[in-house]
């Protein structure tokens, strides 16, 4: 009968419920890791940003809010393809232009050569192609030193592409550029010679590029191109190449600027040398930087802000560069996460001061920062505007400002309104400095 004795169940023990020690580390050790997100939810905020972006042309209606879109578009592909590059491995490119005019003029080359009969939908495949076949060469030779002498070579390598463009007038189109026509096609029944139309494809590029770039970040790939950025030698410790990640990260980056680069052949059916040339390259870097490279949502704040910036300023003064010049030096000194993180230190900011000091001290303070960066600003571009005028030989005056039928108007080429903009602008200045003397905050 002893045989017959129940034994007890061995395999219990080993499913047994965790100990109290166990989950109280695990509770621990949690802190440390990454919060995790529910797909569902990403993607109902990317379904939702794709209706969105389908929705605004039916709010933005006119021909220049259409053409805005798809400029938008255009500068937050380019972008987020080059922080693929920047943000993921810490390499610095200064010939992201080279893929970005490939893709263009392999496109126009394509829809020129197939006419009609080339799918005008699957035209940016052709701009990833040719340009991924290109990072992938560059690559083999370009990440196998530092980052520094990285941005050498690609600087070296798109000077020498944009040189080779002048030359090679037939396959560049010299100063006239090459010229496409996308209505040419008629997919579907759709007439992409309307600007709605093109704005639809290049934003569902737009959309379906980012999307593909998020999850490439997401990926173990992505996690490598991080880690190799922020420790190399890590990386080669445990068994990975980093010369082989960085590769793979310039390729791919280089692919998406080649969508880019088609996307921009589409939207202006003319691509131009401008699109091989240095500052295309810069353009993506000012974005990036503006917006907040350590984020991927960074970029296309930035692209978007930029773009709409340049654009608005372009049509009030010539000196607008030099506005996004002083934005970009500003970011780079005093907000190094980018516009992206802004809001969030202001309100963390706002939060300390609050418990130190009160509420009503709070909206004083607040109230002294935002007047003075206003009079920093107003004196700063009546400087600026001033000087263009004198530069550009006007005997006229100076409209600095015009709004509700109220005109400010400066002559140049007296001292009053110079010694007014001077006076203004350290006022301003003045007073920011005085706000940021203000004895250190601690929680």
């Amino acid at each position: 009968m002893s045989l017959m004795k129940r034994q007890p169940n061995t395999l219990a023990c080993h499913f047994a419920e965790p100990s109290s020690a166990s989950t109280a580390g695990h509770t621990a050790y949690s802190r440390y890791l990454p919060a995790e997100r529910r797909l569902s939810l990403q993607a109902t905020a990317w379904i939702a940003a794709l209706a969105l972006l389908a929705a605004l042309p039916l709010l933005f209606s006119s021909p220049f809010a259409v053409s805005l879109l798809t400029q938008i578009c255009i500068a937050v592909t380019f972008a987020v393809a080059y922080n693929m590059l920047l943000g993921g491995t810490g390499l610095l490119s200064f010939g992201h232009a080279l893929y970005f005019g490939l893709g263009a003029y392999a496109t126009a080359h394509a829809l020129n050569h197939f006419g009609g009969a080339f799918p005008l939908v699957l035209a940016p495949l052709v701009g990833w192609a040719v340009s991924v076949v290109a990072g992938a060469f560059l690559a083999s030779f370009t990440v196998r030193s530092g980052a520094l002498t990285y941005a050498m070579i690609t600087l070296a390598i798109g000077q020498l592409a944009f040189s080779a463009a002048t030359v090679l007038t037939g396959w560049s189109g010299g100063d006239e550029g090459i010229s496409l026509d996308p209505a040419k096609s008629n997919e579907w029944g759709i007439d992409f010679g309307s600007p709605v139309a093109i704005y639809l494809l290049i934003a569902g590029w737009t959309w379906l590029s980012t999307v593909l770039m998020f999850a490439l970040t997401r990926s173990a790939l992505g996690q490598l191109m991080l880690a190799t950025r922020d420790n190399p030698e890590r990386v080669e410790f445990i068994g990975f190449s980093p010369a082989l990640v960085r590769g793979m990260a310039s390729t791919l980056s280089a692919g998406f600027a080649g969508v880019a680069g088609a996307l921009y052949a589409l939207g202006f059916q003319v691509v131009t040398m401008d699109s091989l040339s240095l500052p295309q390259t810069t353009a993506g870097l000012l974005h990036a930087f503006i917006g907040g490279y350590a984020s991927f949502f960074g970029p296309v704040v930035g692209a978007a802000l930029i773009t709409v910036a340049s654009i608005c300023l372009a049509s009030l003064t010539h000196a607008w560069p030099l506005y996004l010049g002083a934005c970009f030096v500003l970011v780079v000194m005093f907000m190094r996460k980018g516009l992206i993180d802004t809001p969030a230190i202001v309100a963390r900011y706002a939060r300390t001061y609050r418990a130190a000091h009160g509420t009503p001290r709070l909206i004083a303070h607040l109230s002294l920062v935002c007047l003075s960066g206003l009079l920093s600003v107003a004196g700063f571009a009546a400087m600026i505007e001033m000087t263009s005028a004198l530069s550009e030989s006007m005997s006229t005056s100076v409209t600095l400002l015009k709004a509700f039928s109220v005109a400010i108007v400066a002559d140049p080429h007296r001292s009053w309104p110079w010694i007014a903009a001077i006076f203004i602008f350290l006022c301003g200045f003045c007073g920011l400095h005085f706000s940021r003397r203000r004895p250190s905050l601690q929680r």
